[in-house]
């Protein structure tokens, strides 16, 4: 506002109000008074100007200039209990590298892999300028610990004793056996092909296969990936591996032919052997016989055939 202006309208205003008067020319008197402060126009007595809170075409706005929080930083301080999992410290770069009982993920953020207790500690025998955070199981403990002191590990289990079974005898007291085993087919049986049956206790006499065994011997397939590479790939592993048992069948098969022609050829063998030892002691037997008498010795027979 101009303050001269203002000045004489006011003090014309207020000696007219001061002024005594009775009547109804006082009501007059004073909207001639207040007729004289008149606002706006170039010659008004009361002039005000208005500012812009907030300038127009960009040149000035109030803006949000806060971002999204990064919230880097200590998440756990020295001696804080932490569980696996818990976030230890963010960071970008590594400032603190991961120590004992900690890992380290791809945004170099480092978290706690067991219960524990925090560590701020540095390690001159790994690096002489870094800093590394660690977990530790007791309170107490300090980092780095010593050389060639025993490794700490905390499995979070609780020691049981595992009761050991009794042995079972051989026999059962009717005398028939506890248990029986049997093997695969083939010179050299696979040992998933053995199977273990033991002598049920309701008095029933009959064998029963454990459940868990029976569990072993179904086979589930895995699962199919989504590539069809990869599937493809399986598939000729599962054709080869089944090529190789037949060809160890086939060969199998080969073997044990060979092992029965070997044995009935061992027995001709044999059997001819004792045939011609025989003979010749028959024949040397009625040789020296009719020695003794003067007479001829017959003509010798052929040998017998034998089948195989």
């Amino acid at each position: 506002m101009r303050i001269a202006q203002l000045q004489r309208p006011l003090t014309a205003a207020a000696s007219g109000i001061s002024r005594p008067s009775l009547g109804p020319t006082s009501i007059r008197q004073l909207q001639d008074v207040f007729s004289q402060l008149r606002i706006g126009g170039s010659g008004a007595a009361v002039e005000g100007r208005r500012y812009a809170a907030v300038k127009s075409q960009g040149m000035y706005r109030l803006r949000d200039s806060s971002t999204i929080p990064k919230k880097l930083g200590a998440k756990k301080s020295g001696d804080s209990y932490v569980i696996p999992g818990n976030i230890i410290y963010k960071q970008r770069g590594t400032k603190w590298f991961p120590g004992e009982n900690v890992g380290m993920g791809r945004d170099h953020t480092i978290y706690a892999l067991t219960t524990g207790y925090v560590k701020y500690y540095r390690d001159p025998a790994k690096h002489p300028d870094r800093q590394y955070i660690g977990v530790v199981f007791n309170k107490e403990d300090k980092l780095p610990y010593l050389p060639h002191c025993m490794r700490r590990r905390k499995l979070n289990m609780t020691a049981s004793i595992i009761p050991q079974r009794a042995s079972e005898p051989e026999l059962s007291p009717s005398g028939i056996p506890n248990q029986v085993v049997r093997v695969g087919y083939g010179r050299n049986p696979h040992p998933r092909e053995e199977r273990i049956f033991k002598l049920r206790k309701d008095g029933s006499y009959s064998y029963q296969e454990e459940p868990w065994r029976l569990g072993t011997l179904i086979r589930t397939e895995k699962r199919k990936m989504g590539s069809r590479r990869v599937a493809m790939r399986q598939r000729r592993k599962k054709t080869k591996a089944i090529q190789l048992e037949m060809r160890r069948d086939r060969e199998d098969k080969i073997a044990r032919r060979k092992e029965a022609l070997d044995a009935q050829r061992a027995a001709k063998t044999r059997k001819m052997k004792e045939y011609y030892t025989r003979k010749k002691a028959e024949l040397a037997q009625k040789e020296a016989s009719s020695a003794a008498s003067g007479e001829m010795p017959p003509s010798q027979p052929p040998p017998p055939r034998v089948e195989a």
